[in-house]
């Protein structure tokens, strides 16, 4: 496939990002419609393909009762929620209320038998509204789990999407590999007196999730502009949709001698983005008005700037020399997908790809002058997204979003998440990797039979305690002096 033929079919192939809540309230700051739904998403119960779920589209049945086949299931019955039906859906329908028992380590479900087809891929999708949930993924759980619940198969619903009063989650995924029992749960947790009214509850056969190959050039060592032209052009001629250059790539670490964004470096990533139809980025220092930034932009494959990323976690010697600090972590919209950028020291502080990754980040790009390689297995890993490295001091290197480093020789047996790297290639001559990376495979390490029971991976209801950790971190870290054991 040509270079411009193979873009056209990436960008016919994208995926929109799903919907993304914040972990400190039910829907948190963004709006909703800044998030498209998924392809194939409806806020509305959809009226084509056979839904699986006896009484999923109605809930018909008795008031006071659960629809016809379904039971209710807590492993210890002093925390049960009450699930029954009620009445007071759209056009007459009655609609399946769950809510706390008073208690705020209420902890159960709700379930009903489905029989899954190997090979079939399914679409899940929920519709609800709630009152009295500080948090509908902490409190809220969609998924399907092979019975008996052995972790040979799970899967379900991770993102929501507001519209009005009511909720909807959405989810394709493949099914089992082998004919299987299952089951649908509702899971209701962690609240004593909060509600939800589910009125439509879908399982059905659907197309299968398209590929999304995207790769990357990433780069190691120095070099002025007259050593990055030709590399650009390696990466463009090679096929690369994302070029990398490393942190201060244009040789400058003076912030006193900052070019304005017109200059020679940015026109030289702006004029190669657009001959060779890529995105690219990198790190200078761009002076405006008064004040000096270590500012990665992103040029698309027209050559125009997408936007840019002021460097927060400056390193100290930059703040000594002049450097001011960016405040913002902006996710930037492309042709594959969602795509983020943290610098160099930004690295060692978890919550910069925290904050990428909570706003439906994809591939975030990391160029520096020196990281610690290993870390980056776990920012993609705890993210749920991949990431591209290019460094002055270090190796280069590709994550996928399930910790998988491209090339790796010896990869970690501790990890079971499936490679969603397809192809690598390393020029030592040019120091350039090459890797592509199929961003519509989501997977996280210890993946036992499926994303439900697998480590978080960015997934906000795999969150497992009944209390919010951050608001206790963020409290920690407020103070200004050694908090004692006894109040740790």
């Amino acid at each position: 496939m040509g270079m411009v033929d193979r873009r056209q079919f990436l960008k016919a192939g994208a995926v929109a990002a799903a919907s993304i809540g914040s972990a400190k309230a039910s829907w948190g700051s963004f709006s909703p419609e800044a998030f498209p739904r998924p392809a194939g998403a409806s806020a509305e119960a959809p009226d084509s393909g056979k839904n699986l779920i006896a009484h999923g589209d109605s809930m018909e049945g008795v008031a006071g009762a659960l629809p016809e086949g379904w039971s209710s299931f807590a492993g210890n019955p002093a925390l049960q929620p009450s699930f029954k039906l009620v009445a007071g859906g759209q056009g007459g329908k009655s609609q399946l209320l769950g809510q706390g028992n008073g208690r705020k380590e209420c902890y159960g479900y709700v379930r009903i038998p489905v029989r899954m087809t190997p090979g079939k891929w399914y679409r899940m999708q929920v519709r609800f509204r709630f009152s009295g949930l500080e948090n509908v993924n902490r409190s809220l759980v969609h998924g399907v789990f092979s019975i008996p619940d052995t972790l040979q198969y799970n899967d379900g619903i991770f993102h929501y999407r507001k519209d009005g009063e009511w909720a909807t989650g959405e989810a394709r995924f493949q099914g089992p590999p082998r004919e299987m029992d299952t089951e649908v749960r509702l899971y209701f947790r962690y609240s004593a007196q909060g509600q939800v009214w589910w009125d439509q509850v879908l399982l059905e056969e659907a197309e299968p999730v398209p590929s999304r190959p995207v790769k990357v050039a990433v780069s190691w060592g120095h070099g002025g502009l007259k050593h990055w032209q030709p590399w650009l052009d390696a990466a463009g001629s090679r096929g690369a949709d994302v070029a990398l250059l490393p942190e201060l790539f244009n040789g400058n670490w003076d912030p006193l001698k900052a070019e304005l964004p017109d200059g020679p470096s940015w026109q030289l990533l702006s004029s190669k983005a657009r001959q060779w139809k890529m995105y690219v980025s990198g790190t200078t220092y761009i002076r405006r008005g008064d004040l000096v930034y270590n500012t990665a932009p992103l040029f698309d494959r027209q050559g125009k700037l997408v936007g840019t990323y002021d460097k927060v976690m400056l390193y100290d010697t930059e703040l000594d020399q002049g450097a001011t600090s960016g405040t913002r972590f902006p996710v930037f919209e492309t042709d594959f997908g969602r795509m983020g950028i943290i610098t160099c020291y930004d690295s060692w502080f978890p919550d910069t790809s925290r904050l990428l990754g909570l706003q439906g980040a994809e591939l975030a790009l990391l160029p520096n002058e020196g990281y610690y390689e290993e870390l980056m297995h776990a920012r993609a890993a705890d993210n749920c997204m991949c990431l591209a490295v290019s460094s002055g001091d270090n190796p280069a290197g590709v994550w996928d979003s399930g910790g998988n480093q491209a090339g790796e020789e010896r990869p970690d047996t501790t990890c079971a998440a499936p490679n969603a790297i397809l192809t690598y290639e390393k020029d030592e001559d040019i120091r350039m990797i090459l890797a592509t990376v199929d961003l519509s495979i989501k997977s996280s390490p210890n993946y036992w039979g499926g994303p439900m029971r697998s480590a978080p991976g960015g997934r906000r209801c795999r969150e497992t305690s009944p209390i919010p950790l951050e608001g206790r971190v963020s409290e920690l870290e407020g103070l200004w002096y050694t908090v004692p054991k006894s109040q740790a």
